[in-house]
This record gives C-alpha cells, sequence and structure tokens, in this order.
C-alpha cells in the first residue's frame, strides 16, 4: 500500500512539461519539503530532529519527503562516528546548490511574516538563515558580535564578524567588541537599521555588554536586499 500511494504522489506531482521551473516544483512543490532542505541547509539532521523541528509533520510524510528528496539526489543518509554514533540526512551538492533559492524565498516571505498568527511555532536557530541570507559579501566593518536570541522556545547564540572579505555568521567569537540579548523583532530592527541602537538599549529591548559604540556598525554588516555571499 505505501509503494502504491507514493508512486501515485509522485505521478501526482509530475506537471508532464519540459521546463526546469515545472521539473524544480514536482521535486520541491510538496509541503514540507522546502522546511525539509531549510533544517538540513543549518547542517546534518537525524530523523528525529526533523521530526521534533518541524512540529506538525507525521511520520511517514516525513519519511515519504526525504525518500524522494533521496530518489532526486538532494539529500542523502550519512553515519556519524562515535561519539555520537548515529544515522543523519544531510543536503548533496545539489541539495546545496539550493542555498541561494532559499535565501531570495527568506527575503520574498518576510513581506508576509508580520504579524505573527496564533500557534505559530519557533526556531530561534532560524534566524541563522536569516542573518546569513542578508550578510554583506563586500567589505564590512571590522567589528566582532556576539548576538544572544531569546524567546520562550529557547535561545540560540551567533557570531558576526565583520572584514575586507564580507560579513561571516558563524559561532560566538571569544572576544567580541559586544554581546547582545533581544529578541527576534529587536534583532531584525537592529540588522534593518529601522531601530536606534541607543534607543533600543535605553528601552530594554536590547541588552548589551562591551563597546555600546559597536552598535551603530551593526547594521553595516548586512545587506538590505540581500547578501549572502557565504
Amino acid at each position: 500500500m505505501y509503494f502504491t500511494t507514493a508512486f501515485a504522489t509522485m505521478w501526482a506531482m509530475r506537471y508532464n512539461q519540459f521546463c526546469a521551473l515545472a521539473r524544480a516544483a514536482e521535486i520541491l512543490g510538496e509541503r514540507w519539503t522546502l522546511l525539509i532542505i531549510r533544517e538540513l541547509l543549518l547542517g546534518p539532521q537525524r530523523f528525529t530532529d526533523l521530526l521534533g523541528r518541524l512540529n506538525d509533520v507525521s511520520t511517514s510524510v516525513l519519511s515519504e519527503r526525504l525518500s524522494r528528496l533521496e530518489e532526486y539526489a538532494v539529500v542523502e543518509k550519512a553515519y556519524l562516528p562515535p561519539p555520537a554514533a548515529s544515522s543523519v540526512y544531510r543536503l548533496t551538492e545539489s541539495g546545496e546548490a539550493l542555498r541561494p533559492a532559499i535565501y531570495e524565498l527568506i527575503h520574498w516571505g518576510g513581506r508576509f511574516l508580520f504579524p505573527s498568527r496564533p500557534g505559530d511555532h519557533f526556531q530561534p536557530d532560524w534566524l541563522r538563515l536569516v542573518l546569513l541570507s542578508y550578510a554583506r559579501s563586500t567589505r564590512s566593518p571590522r567589528r566582532s558580535f556576539e548576538l544572544r536570541l531569546v524567546a520562550k522556545e529557547g535561545e540560540a547564540r551567533f557570531g558576526v564578524t565583520g572584514g575586507s572579505a564580507g560579513t561571516i555568521i558563524g559561532d560566538p567569537p571569544v572576544d567580541p567588541d559586544v554581546r547582545i540579548v533581544t529578541d527576534f523583532a529587536g534583532m531584525l530592527g537592529l540588522m534593518s537599521g529601522r531601530v536606534q541602537p541607543m534607543r533600543a538599549v535605553e528601552a530594554g529591548v536590547v541588552q548589551v555588554e562591551g563597546d555600546i559604540t559597536a552598535l551603530s556598525d551593526f547594521p553595516k554588516m548586512f545587506d538590505p536586499n540581500g547578501g549572502g555571499g557565504q
């Protein structure tokens, strides 16, 4: 029954058009598929990790979507050595090639993000993809920041470092110019420059530790039109 259903699903997704966009839609157009790609852009994931982070997906649907992505060699299985000693899913070269397109979809989808809807689920480390998608690919201020994003679901920490090669998003630096603690809306406001850093600090929207003057350079670490140079 599973194979019959899977075959019927695959057939239903065919558009019978000799068009690259149609082919892409056949592979990526089903529900949950793009969100699986989002998760794997953050790194390899176990099946149980994906199931927990895609909070409303069923086990059978996730299995079917992953099998389909494996069939097209967008995703592959790998085995992590001890101490992890577990099987994970990761993007192939073709899967990783989706990164620029995902960044553009993040930019486009941001138009419709607010206001948030009741029941919306959020993972703080999703912000890493937002930071990466807007990171300046040309020279940026030689500054270093540690970002701590706090949400009701938990928190995530990132490093933002500038220089001649552009802005690098990675692990928090050991000795940053400034440490920033804020929520998702506060971070977006700082990135875009819509929020004046000193006013945000005074209002308690942002907490800082270190060289507070470095905050004025924070928006310069990002390209408002989308960088995504990494």
